[in-house]
């Protein structure tokens, strides 16, 4: 089931929360930020330990103080190489991420419009594709959160 809802994705309770990452895992502005901050220094210090996810790929956190199992996240942007996600990438990322979380048993996923904000992706597209990958996995309760 994928549903659109309105809110702060930093109060939702589900078994994972998405985050749009940059590629150095830096949550310096946004939802990242808002996320990082919820969360507490553990996401930023597991972060740090990371370094670097390329497009196409993604990473898991703790959630720390967040009502969450984990945070996983879909680089958008990378702010060194001055470029950001394709729509191709963010699909095949968005759909590996899925999987992923329906192997682990993580059913109720929230997660804001992949892209849409500083990477500038078309938030009609990106929902779109947030939608269509997520469909294929019935087991899964995706909302995609907007504010």
């Amino acid at each position: 089931m994928v549903e659109k809802i309105k809110g702060d994705i930093t109060k939702m309770e589900a078994d994972v929360i998405v985050n749009a990452a940059n590629t150095g895992l830096m949550h310096g502005g946004g939802v990242a930020l808002a996320i990082a901050e919820a969360a507490g220094e553990i996401l930023t210090e597991e972060s740090r330990k990371i370094g670097f996810v390329p497009f196409g790929e993604f990473t898991l956190t703790s959630a720390g103080n967040l009502k969450a199992k984990k945070v996983l996240h879909i680089p958008t942007v990378d702010y060194r190489a001055r470029t950001v996600i394709t729509y191709d990438q963010l699909r095949l990322a968005w759909r590996k991420a899925l999987a992923f979380c329906d192997k682990m048993g993580w059913h109720k996923i929230a997660s804001p419009l992949l892209g849409a904000g500083a990477a500038g992706l078309d938030a009609v597209r990106v929902e779109k594709i947030l939608t269509d990958e997520a469909m294929n996995f019935q087991n899964l309760n995706v909302k995609i959160v907007v504010f």
